[in-house]
């Protein structure tokens, strides 16, 4: 598609040549001739065209087809003609309209246009968007033009702050309760979200102080997060997000406001609308402010007056964004001093005050030479390009996931194609597009399988769904996939079944299904005789098969790998009905009206139930002991303990517990585990090296409690 796109830029018939002529004489002598003008206007017309659907994609659909650099390319080349031939935007101006709405060229708005699934808001104050450069030099020459705004000889205050990629918001506060939420839109009008946004649990929804206040800033994915989403995605035949940010936008425009408490959301804040109403001089004291109030910052406000050592810290960031959990796309470089941001003023766009570098995409070109197919736990068969080996982002990538079929159709992928690859999220590599002009004609169309690549079952593709899938229920490889799933510790925590154990069983049909598992314990010899394996080893393992039969209903449900259901809808599920024969005879509305349970899930969990291989599957696992209702006394526990309904947060170096133990622990019981430290959190379990969580409790008045007092207080 960018090749496509930068075509309808970059390539310029022999007559024309109207943008790599120097002449200016030359120029203005072609473009009297009527004929290469309308030429000329066909291009700009198309260009606008392919910028406002690359808009759509980005900004209303959350499906990009593009890098933002390639997009940035776009708009630049737009701008250009724009610059060189006003006449012909001028022509367009105020004429153009996309999806029902007029404005003017794309280089005048921000952003996109309010969804109508959403009550549409009117911002107080624009929302704009920042002036953006890939080049060093440009921000070099963004310094020198404010200093010249503003007649500063001497040095000036710059704060360089992460340019998180996600969804930017602004939330608007009455007497210091959460009133609206509303997304950027086209800048001026955005849309409301508020019902969505209270379920993230970074947000506060009550201030430490009664202000009338209203900040922005940006809902992000966790990149562990962004992974976890997509796998089930992919598992359960759905389409992938292309990246974080896109997650992240889709879940907030979610009509089911339980999908966004089902997805880990987080949201950092860095702007205080009108700062100067609390006497507030400079944008770092902004900062301190809205944490001080109880707000999510990253904490990353670095403040530099020497430009030399600006740029150096902006060449760290490049290596330093690794680090994190969340995505970023660039840095921000803001004048610190709010004295100079009215004489310094507005673009139409943007403010003259501040600027972002962006990080260019780390891509790279090899050559696909096979596409092969994985058959995942759900059957779903996805499409692998195999690579020609290649150094991208430090690590060597010789496969990268081509999600399905219609991804594949999308960018006209064959086989031999010389394709760009890149990391999404700076993890999953992913084939950007196609190098069309290195295509020899030789290239394969992929052909779509009809069988299953291991066990040639004829692959269906359900209804709804982008996936194809293999419907076996003895596959080898859904097997394999389903007990590695199965064993994992927050499953049912079986230690020592090792990949090469479940496929040399599988391979000797001993291993059919996950109820075979329980059954290993007669074939102790076969067990001892195999590679890295022994006496003691089969030992533990018969032991923690034998463990697991102690493991919560709550648990067992989760082991099952129903899609979309993780830990917290298994707790949720399981403590709302207590038994999974109650589970199975509940009618698909009575599922979905449990608060926290989407149409989706539910879908999933009323479709597994009632599947006959399923079924009898969960009734071979019951006979064999594992827990499939919740007991008497666990009932008691969650009904009467002290912990239902209450909100914890562990952090530091724990000595008794793991971290996920602890968290185990408190949704078993009916309370809650935030993701962060706000004022709706009741306890914060804290051990060595805490940090700033801790800080940040003691601030807002939280109790503190050490394991010991947790124990004393909850579990004794």
């Amino acid at each position: 598609m960018y090749n496509k796109s930068i075509k309808l830029i970059t390539k310029r018939e022999k007559k024309v040549k109207l943008f790599e002529d120097k002449n200016e004489e030359e120029k203005a002598e072609k473009i009297n001739r009527k004929d290469d003008f309308d030429h000329l206007r066909e291009k700009y017309k198309k260009l606008i065209e392919n910028v406002e659907r690359h808009n759509n994609l980005y900004y209303n659909e959350d499906k990009p087809e593009i890098s933002d650099m390639e997009y940035d390319f776009l708009v630049k080349e737009l701008k250009k003609i724009e610059q060189e031939f006003p006449e012909l935007k001028e022509e367009y101006k105020n004429v153009i309209s996309y999806n029902n709405a007029e404005y003017e060229t794309p280089t005048d708005r921000i952003g996109g246009v309010a969804s109508e699934k959403f009550s549409k808001v009117t911002h107080k104050i624009p929302m704009l968007s920042l002036s953006n450069t890939y080049n060093i030099k440009e921000i070099e020459d963004f310094d020198q033009k404010v200093r010249k705004i503003v007649g500063l000889k001497k040095k000036l205050e710059y704060i360089l702050e992460l340019k998180l990629d996600g969804l930017s918001i602004s939330l608007i506060y009455e007497k210091g309760i959460l009133s609206k939420a509303v997304t950027r839109g086209d800048g001026q009008i955005g849309e409301d979200v508020t019902e969505n946004i209270i379920e993230i649990s970074a947000i506060p929804k009550e201030l430490k102080e009664p202000l009338d206040i209203e900040v922005r800033g940006e809902v992000v994915l966790p990149i562990s997060e962004f992974n976890r989403v997509n796998q089930e995605r992919e598992e359960a035949g759905e389409e992938v997000f292309a990246n974080p940010r896109n997650a992240a936008a889709g879940t907030i425009r979610q009509l089911d406001s339980s999908i966004v408490k089902e997805r880990g959301l987080d949201c950092y804040l860095y702007y205080l609308v009108e700062a100067e109403k609390f006497k507030i001089k400079s944008h770092e004291k902004s900062i301190r402010f809205i944490e001080n109030l109880g707000f999510k910052t990253t904490k990353v406000f670095e403040k530099y007056d020497d430009f030399i050592k600006l740029e150096e810290g902006i060449e760290r960031w490049h290596k330093d964004r690794e680090k994190l959990d969340y995505e970023i796309d660039g840095l921000v470089i803001k004048i610190n001093d709010f004295s100079y941001y009215e004489k310094l003023g507005y673009t139409t766009k943007s403010p003259r005050w501040a600027i972002a570098y962006k990080f260019p995409a780390t891509q790279v070109k090899t050559r696909l030479y096979d596409v092969t197919f994985q058959v995942g736990r759900t059957g779903v068969v996805t499409p692998v390009a195999e690579l020609e080996a290649v150094n991208l982002s430090g690590s060597v990538v010789k496969r990268a996931s081509l999600h399905n079929f219609d991804e594949i159709r999308r960018k006209d992928i064959r086989i031999g194609d010389n394709v760009i690859i890149e990391k999404a999220a700076e993890i999953i590599p992913q084939v950007v597009n196609v190098v069309f002009e290195d295509r020899k004609g030789r290239e394969k169309e992929i052909e779509v399988p009809l069988m299953c690549p291991v066990c040639k079952t004829k692959l269906i593709k359900e209804e709804g769904q982008v996936a194809l899938k293999c419907p076996s229920s003895i596959c080898p490889e859904k097997v394999k996939r389903e007990i590695e799933y199965f064993v994992s510790r927050d499953a049912m925590n079986i230690i020592g079944l090792g990949e090469k154990i479940v496929e040399k069983f599988i391979e000797l049909g001993k291993i059919k299904t996950v109820v075979d598992i329980y059954f290993l314990k007669n074939h102790r010899e076969e067990l001892e005789n195999l590679e890295k394996m022994g006496k003691k080893s089969v030992e533990n393992l018969i032991r923690s098969i034998d463990e697991s039969k102690n493991r919560e209903f709550n648990k067992v449900f989760y082991a099952l790998g129903i899609p979309f259901i993780g830990k917290f809808n298994s707790n949720l599920l399981t403590q709302t009905f207590g038994s999974i024969e109650n589970l199975k005879k509940q009618k698909l509305e009575n599922l979905t009206e449990v608060k926290g349970i989407g149409e989706k899930v539910s879908d999933a969990v009323y479709r597994y139930l009632n599947n006959e291989d399923n079924w009898n599957k969960i009734i071979e696992l019951k006979k064999i002991g594992l827990k499939f209702e919740i007991e008497k006394k666990e009932e008691i526990e969650v009904e009467n303990n002290p912990i239902k309904g209450k909100n914890f947060l562990a952090t530091g170096k724990l000595e008794k517990y793991k971290r996920e133990e602890i968290k185990d622990i408190i949704l078993s019981k009916g309370g809650n585990y935030l993701s962060g430290v706000t004022k709706n959190l009741d306890f914060l379990i804290a051990g060595e090296k805490a940090g700033s969580k801790l800080s940040k409790a003691e601030t807002l008045g939280i109790r503190i409690l050490t394991e010991d007092e947790f124990e004393k207080e909850f579990l004794i």
